[in-house]
């Protein structure tokens, strides 16, 4: 069996993507890996970009539908032959091999399901890489007030405890590492989730299997924020809004996700700039209007 399987998703990142196989070749030195990337249907000059760049060396999967984060990822996973899925987003570089440390954590943590290292922008700049869990709580008060008050409960996101390896609720999607047993355990990545909150419901398919997320702050990978997100920025933002209240009712009953999108829609009533989302909110037009469904 391969030791880890990095799958790369690419839409109309091509050169990022070549950037971020090139960050594994040259940090990750172990020779059983793999690389598998998925183009979710790009335009035709970037895929052909991403094949003669990289096609005679690693496998390429190409859609004839942009099935986004989770169908996208899917389906790279189901090409894998790896013992861990590393899921990488396509505008991510390593530094240094941060698998292999990672990797072992996992090893002597049977517990952890599924694991990150700390997150750096590419001015060196720490940033979060992981979140507290979504809920009432979070959306009324933030996050501030349980860091201060709760800190071993709800770590600090922009100071996390340094060189070290602690459990949280939910890490960034950014950079996943699981088991690949865990993964298949748990069922992997919903389909219906075009974009956003796919680490919400990822966390709680682990809890309830008995796993936990964790961040090893001792390991690290550079991130470009956003070089992967589609520039039609109204939809996308709706699309958040959709997936927030999609995972929510997906793991908790009818009373308490109506609690859940009367706060939204509250928070949404003092944000005119975002009163397009709230239509299919009300009409409980969920999966239908997302960008899958486009």
């Amino acid at each position: 069996m391969t030791e880890v399987s990095f799958i790369i998703l690419n839409y109309n990142t091509a050169v990022d993507t070549f950037n971020c196989v090139n960050s594994i070749v040259q940090f990750y030195r172990k020779t059983d890996y793999e690389i598998i990337i998925v183009d979710n249907n790009s335009k035709e000059e970037d895929f052909q970009l991403l094949k003669e760049q990289l096609g005679t060396r690693y496998t390429i999967i190409r859609n004839k539908k942009n099935f986004g984060f989770g169908g996208g990822n899917m389906m790279g996973a189901n090409f894998s032959t790896g013992k861990y899925l590393c899921f990488l987003n396509s505008d991510i570089k390593l530094d240094e091999d941060c698998i292999t440390p990672l990797c072992t954590d996992l090893k002597d943590h049977p517990d952890i399901g599924c694991i990150t290292p700390q997150q750096y922008d590419f001015k060196h700049k720490l940033q979060p890489s992981f979140k507290h869990a979504l809920g009432f709580r979070r959306s009324l008060l933030g996050d501030r007030l349980f860091e201060k008050y709760f800190p071993e409960k709800y770590p600090s996101r922009k100071d996390p405890p340094h060189d070290s390896l602690f459990k949280v609720s939910e890490i960034n999607g950014y950079f996943m590492l699981f088991p690949a047993v865990v993964f298949w355990e748990i069922g992997g990545f919903d389909n219906n989730i075009f974009l956003f909150y796919e680490e919400y419901d990822i966390s709680q398919k682990l809890r309830r299997k008995g796993y936990l997320n964790a961040v090893d702050t001792r390991c690290k990978f550079f991130h470009i924020h956003g070089a992967t997100m589609n520039k039609r920025k109204k939809i996308t933002t709706r699309e958040r809004y959709l997936s927030r209240i999609y995972c929510y009712a997906k793991y908790h009953n009818a009373f308490a996700t109506l609690f859940f999108k009367a706060i939204t829609l509250m928070q949404l009533l003092v944000k005119p700039h975002k009163w397009y989302i709230i239509p299919p909110l009300l009409r409980g037009e969920i999966l239908s209007q997302s960008m899958k469904n486009q």
